[in-house]
Parts: C-alpha cells; sequence; structure tokens
C-alpha cells in the first residue's frame, strides 16, 4: 500500500492540489464536472472531517477521475488511495501539521482532544 500511495495516489493529486490552492487564494469558484467518460462509474460515500463540521459526500468515481482527485478538489485528503471512506480537510492537516511543530509531544492528547470535540 506504501508503494501505491507512493508511485500512484500522491503524484496523481499534485496538479488538483496546486490548483485547488490557487482557486483558494483567488478567490475563485470552481465547480466540479462529472466525467463523460464510457468507463464504468461507481458511487462512493465518503466522510469528511473539517474544523467546523462532519459532512457525508458522494463521489462518481472512474477509471479516469478518481476519488482522491475529487477529494483534493472538494479541499480534502483521502484516508485511504483507491475507495475512501473517511476524508479530512486540507484546512484541518494544515492546522494539525503547525499545531505539532508547536507543542509538547504528546499525541494521545491532542486525538483524544479531537475526539470529544467532534
Amino acid at each position: 500500500q506504501a508503494q501505491w500511495w507512493n508511485n500512484e495516489v500522491l503524484p496523481s493529486l499534485i496538479h488538483p492540489f496546486m490548483k485547488a490552492t490557487q482557486q483558494q487564494f483567488s478567490a475563485a469558484s470552481g465547480s466540479w464536472m462529472p466525467c463523460k467518460c464510457s468507463g464504468k462509474v461507481s458511487h462512493l460515500g465518503v466522510l469528511c472531517v473539517s474544523m467546523e463540521w462532519l459532512e457525508d459526500i458522494v463521489l462518481e468515481v472512474c477509471a479516469c477521475h478518481s476519488a482522491a482527485v475529487q477529494l483534493i478538489e472538494h479541499g480534502y485528503f483521502p484516508c485511504a488511495p483507491l475507495h475512501p471512506t473517511l476524508a479530512v480537510s486540507l484546512d484541518m492537516l494544515e492546522f494539525t501539521a503547525t499545531l505539532f511543530l508547536h507543542i509538547a509531544p504528546n499525541e494521545r492528547a491532542w486525538a483524544e482532544t479531537i475526539v470529544m470535540y467532534l
């Protein structure tokens, strides 16, 4: 699975992430258009976690438009490479990374606080 993340998933997320970041800072609103390919389309329900709310979204996944890319376009990072059922907002990941740079190394206290908060 680590090889799949490193060789397939993460490289495919670079351009969508850069585009989402650019739209966030330029205040442009991009809308996602579903794929019109002739491949098999499946629906995937994903629980998305952000600092303010939990949101259930349904993605239309096909061979040319993966769930991971769609989640990045929505501002979330997938918790699995192929069929994620959980995603975390990019803002929350950035907050967490910054927090861990400035606190004492006590991950258990942080995790329990987040569980209680959510």
